[in-house]
């Protein structure tokens, strides 16, 4: 069985707020509590709100929302463009996601990820230190390919899942083996971000101006992302009113 994350406090708890006014937009913890900031959609947050769940964490998820215009008018993300200049007081670098935790003010996911991992057990071992911070950053260049496609050129994900997809996979399921998750027996917030990525590929996939099966063929992959959401905290998650499947993108995007 998967040892639980050291510093884990029992099962999740989670207050989900709809960032519709500027009000909303935190720029200090929301009543005390761990607080993380993304748009209203999967995208870079969702391994975030993964980490939080599995590590037992009690905080508030909010989204917000990119108007008040829509896509291709003036107003489009502007109420968080007009509230980002006040943020300067919390963080150095504010941006999208950011996290509050105390008086720590992070922004950038992969940042935010191995943070949570420190305080809550989701790094794996020492040993394997090194190796989950290569498996972040390798795993959002990989992740960023698909998602720049679903923006820009979603047609073009059909010709990358034929051609370049199997080599890409062939990686990470050697990188994985026989081992339960990435780095060993017990997951960590690389497995999230793997698994997220993973995720949206088989969503891309099925889709029928796409209509490939790459990931299908690669067995070992497939049952790592049933592993995961087999998980007692992400089995729970995925069936609460908070898990968001989709949209994975913003409004902007040309695949959702």
């Amino acid at each position: 069985p998967t040892k639980r994350p050291a510093g884990a406090r029992g099962p999740a708890s989670v207050q989900v707020v709809v960032a519709d006014t500027p009000d909303k937009i935190p720029a200090s913890p929301v009543d005390g509590k761990i607080t993380t900031v993304y748009w209203d959609i999967c995208g870079l947050g969702q391994p975030i709100r993964y980490a939080l769940e599995i590590a037992g964490a009690d905080y508030v998820d909010v989204r917000v929302v990119p108007g008040p215009g829509d896509p291709g008018t003036p107003g489009y993300k502007q109420m968080w463009f007009d509230k980002k200049p006040d943020l300067d007081k919390a963080m150095v670098f504010p941006n999208l996601p950011y996290l509050l935790d105390g008086d720590v003010a992070l922004a950038q996911s992969n940042t935010i990820l191995r943070h949570i991992g420190r305080k809550f057990g989701l790094l794996g071992a020492p040993s394997m230190a090194s190796t989950v911070d290569l498996i972040l950053d390798q795993c959002a260049d990989f992740d960023g390919e698909s998602t720049g496609r679903c923006y820009r050129d979603f047609q073009s994900m059909r010709q990358y899942c034929q051609e370049a997809l199997p080599g890409k996979l062939e990686h990470w399921a050697r990188l994985l083996g026989s081992k339960p998750f990435m780095t060993g027996d017990n997951v960590t917030v690389a497995d999230l971000k793997v698994y997220e990525t993973l995720r949206k590929l088989l969503i891309i996939e099925a889709q029928p101006e796409i209509g490939t099966n790459t990931l299908q063929g690669f067995k070992v992959l497939l049952e790592f992302l049933d592993r995961v959401e087999a998980l007692p905290a992400m089995h729970a998650y995925r069936k609460s009113p908070a898990f968001m499947e989709r949209p994975l993108n913003n409004a902007h995007a040309q695949f959702k």
